[in-house]
């Protein structure tokens, strides 16, 4: 299976309803996750749907974001948060799980600060209002780092 019929069956069989659909998303992310290409991370982000029938399987996906997100962090991590804004409606949960994991790495928030300071503003307000309600769900664990990007996005 070629990469761009990859991409293209990840993103049709995204809801997994049957087991056709569960073996083709599968299918088509191992061979995905082999290309070793960090510059699809924006089209596996539109494969992230809030609505699948198999969340424990779309976990595969979010697995292959980071592992291909570790070949060009910077890159990996511009290309997240622009493909954001046209996903954040129907794929927020996923998009909230992949900025928990930033924030929980102390290396990957420095780096996604950075990166954030470089994106146009209407991907930054997205970002900022994700973070703001991943703070309000648990402001415990999130407040601190989130008010460290915050401090740096402004400077």
């Amino acid at each position: 299976m070629k990469l761009d019929n990859a991409l293209n069956t990840l993103i049709s069989n995204r809801f997994m309803r049957n087991k056709t659909e569960i073996s083709l998303f599968e299918e088509a992310l191992e061979v995905i996750y082999k290309t070793n290409d960090y510059s699809i991370i924006g089209k596996l982000i539109d494969a992230l749907d809030d609505h699948t029938e198999h969340e424990e399987i779309m976990w595969g996906l979010i697995h292959t974001i980071e592992y291909l997100s570790e070949l060009s962090p910077k890159e990996a991590l511009r290309l997240q948060l622009n493909a954001i804004s046209y996903n954040i409606e129907k794929c927020r949960d996923w998009i909230e799980i992949i900025h928990f994991r930033i924030l929980n790495n102390d290396e990957y928030r420095k780096l996604f600060t950075e990166v954030l300071k470089e994106v146009n503003k209407q991907v930054q307000d997205i970002i900022v209002s994700l973070l703001n309600d991943i703070k309000n769900e648990d402001p415990v664990k999130f407040a601190d780092k989130i008010e460290e990007v915050r401090i740096i996005l402004l400077n």
